[in-house]
């Protein structure tokens, strides 16, 4: 439905005052000067669209926009709410961090994000500008083709995905490498191992007299949320680094618990699959679980356990996050942990 519908004279009193005063705050909004601070999480998603079609393509949307991770259980890595453009909550959505807007040329709303990006919007574009309506707001436009809304609305959705995705990858890594890299932790394992592994400033990084590699942040207090990393290598001929693989990735985390960690943890394997992996020429495999303490404290959380094989050693990896509001994203931190385990080569060069 367009712009043009919603005012033809046919409409009621009642709606009239409603649009009336949504055009007032439309108008209004992009244009003044003092916007107020984005509302919500980074991974809320405020979808706009027409109903009409949003009752056409609501399923495919859900299920482009809401992929699954595991944690310590399915988790949606983005939380989508739809909302008319005529709807009364809509004024305060628009405040959100996270605002997509699928509309033909000539929407209002559409017409405000191309504003701000300097574009013209042509169907079939995907445009994008920040503090449309609100400060430290994303804001983004999917022009609709004019007669095909439903179908270019489900042809836009894979972009819309890979955008939202790289952005949101770039946004939890910037918030992860806010303090600064740990450079000294860096140069001790390339000096001491001949290895690169990469973590933050704010990370508690140390190598053990056990030759253990820990690196711990509690930040904004343990209570709240611990992200933890555990290193350690095994010398070994290249004739046994064959034999690696799910079973003794498990094994070792289960061997190394007790050793590593002040209060031991008891786990079980989640339900997905081991999965390979190449880091710079070396193999690798990565195994998921749930763990849980052992001590009288409840506590538990997800974690990823790794092994690669360097020529003269295979290299553990525990990585482990508890976080206990259950309103918290665990994906973003799991991603930031998979970050500091992915940047690990086994040689410097």
């Amino acid at each position: 439905m367009t712009w043009f519908r919603r005012f033809h004279p046919t409409r009621s009193r009642k709606s009239a005052r409603i649009e009336a005063r949504f055009l007032l705050a439309v108008l209004l909004l992009p244009v003044a000067c003092d916007r107020p601070p984005a509302f919500g999480e980074a991974n809320s998603l405020i979808v706009v669209g027409d109903e009409s079609v949003w009752l056409q393509v609501e399923a495919e949307t859900y299920e482009q926009l809401e992929p699954t991770v595991f944690t310590i259980r399915e988790e949606n890595k983005f939380n989508v709410t739809h909302v008319d453009p005529g709807g009364s909550e809509l004024e305060e959505l628009l405040l959100w961090k996270q605002v997509r807007v699928f509309g033909g040329p000539g929407d209002p709303l559409i017409e405000a994000i191309a504003s701000e990006a300097g574009s013209t919007p042509e169907a079939g574009a995907i445009l994008q500008a920040g503090d449309v309506w609100a400060r430290g707001q994303v804001a983004t436009a999917i022009v609709l083709e004019p007669g095909h809304e439903a179908d270019s609305w489900r042809a836009a959705l894979p972009g819309v995905v890979a955008m939202l995705d790289a952005q949101y990858r770039t946004y939890a890594l910037t918030r992860m490498f806010a303090s600064g890299e740990d450079t000294l932790l860096s140069q001790q394992l390339a000096s001491q191992f001949g290895v690169r592994l990469r973590a933050p400033q704010i990370y508690h990084g140390s190598v053990g007299e056990d030759g253990i590699i820990r690196l711990r942040n509690d930040n904004p207090r343990p209570s709240q949320r611990i992200r933890s990393v555990l290193v350690e290598r095994v010398a070994t001929d290249s004739a046994d680094t064959g034999l690696v693989d799910a079973d003794a990735v498990y094994a070792w985390r289960e061997g190394i618990d007790s050793v590593a960690y002040n209060v031991p943890q008891r786990f079980e394997r989640a339900p997905v699959e081991p999965r390979s992996f190449d880091l710079d020429g070396a193999n690798g495999i990565e195994v998921r679980g749930i763990w849980e303490d052992e001590g009288t404290f409840p506590a538990g959380g997800p974690f990823v356990a790794r092994a690669v094989v360097c020529p003269d050693a295979v290299w553990f990896f525990d990585a482990w996050l508890y976080s206990p509001n259950p309103r918290a994203s665990k994906y973003e931190f799991l991603m930031q942990l998979e970050e500091i385990l992915d940047s690990f080569r086994c040689s410097t060069n």
